[in-house]
């Protein structure tokens, strides 16, 4: 079968307000930097940016900051003809504070586009979904949504990345939610969700459970996952200051989809695609500093270490 897309997401936009810390931890009334963000609008970057056609279903206020959005998609290469602009809907925002320490962030959000989207999308936008090698969702939208998105995935055979950034959507507490689990093909998360998701910090147990499906990023101390014969564990790439983590588990599941979908086999998709995180966390903001598929390539075999 010929394919429309290399990855479709499905997922929200934001506009991004961030604000640094000074050296005395700091921040100013105005934020430092405005720019695009939004899970979906990172993780459709970081895909593009990896070499991936890549098309993003979404929706977003018609207004100024609906058209800002759009238009930094449409420059980095991503199709919008799945996207909604609508009237008298908020458009999404992050306010994310980067402090002095570890350059790790604090985000408050404010939720307007995402929680407009509703379990018909997946009808309307079927064909771009069946078009497409691998999709990409989040748990940030309505559950009933994800649910309708992740079982019309797996009805129809197309591999799925979930990025649990609602985490307790997915919390096996719910046994509805391992069924759920089980129809997911991947799942990206890092420790914090890892956590509420599997009501345990016993990463190594759980990942044994899910071989080749879920990978659990660690921040500096890398991340695990299973082969389906043992238990890995990843540490960090090599790296330079760090200077921002906003994006970087965006960076990672955008890259880890575009290079499943170009059939690169799944232990060098995650390895590679922690090299591309590697590289996002020395720039300032969740997408700029997303590395185009040239750069990557030549950090990775540079720095790369033998799996």
């Amino acid at each position: 079968m010929e394919y429309t897309y290399d990855v479709c997401v499905f997922g929200g936009c934001a506009l991004d307000l961030t604000f640094y810390a000074d050296k005395n931890g700091n921040y100013n009334k105005e934020a430092d930097v405005i720019s695009p963000g939004g899970k979906g609008s990172n993780q459709a970057v970081a895909a593009a940016r990896a070499g991936a056609k890549t098309v993003i279903i979404s929706r977003v206020g018609n207004d100024n900051i609906g058209e800002t959005i759009i238009d930094n998609l449409i420059r980095n290469k991503i199709d919008t003809s799945s996207v909604e602009m609508v009237d008298n809907l908020d458009n999404d925002a992050a306010y994310v504070y980067i402090n002095e320490k570890n350059k790790d962030n604090d985000i408050k959000r404010v939720v307007g586009a995402a929680d407009s989207f509703t379990p018909e999308m997946v009808n309307k936008y079927e064909e771009v979904l069946l078009n497409s090698k691998i999709v990409l969702g989040q748990m940030k939208i309505p559950k009933d949504v994800s649910i309708k998105l992740i079982n019309f995935c797996y009805s129809n055979n197309i591999p799925i990345v979930i990025t649990p950034c609602r985490p307790k959507k997915l919390c096996i507490s719910d046994e509805s939610n391992i069924d759920l689990i089980d129809k997911i093909t991947y799942i990206t998360c890092n420790y914090e969700e890892f956590t509420q998701m599997f009501n345990t910090d016993d990463v190594e147990k759980v990942i044994s459970k899910y071989p080749n499906k879920l990978i659990v990023t660690l921040g500096p101390d890398g991340l695990m996952y299973n082969n389906g014969t043992r238990n890995v564990h990843l540490p960090a790439p090599q790296k330079d200051v760090v200077v921002d983590t906003t994006g970087a588990g965006d960076t990672f599941a955008g890259n880890f989809a575009a290079l499943i979908a170009k059939g690169i086999n799944f232990e060098e998709a995650v390895c590679k695609a922690q090299y591309a995180s590697g590289i996002k966390i020395m720039s300032e903001t969740a997408q700029f500093g997303m590395p185009y598929i040239d750069e990557l390539d030549k950090y990775y075999n540079k720095h790369k270490k033998i799996l």
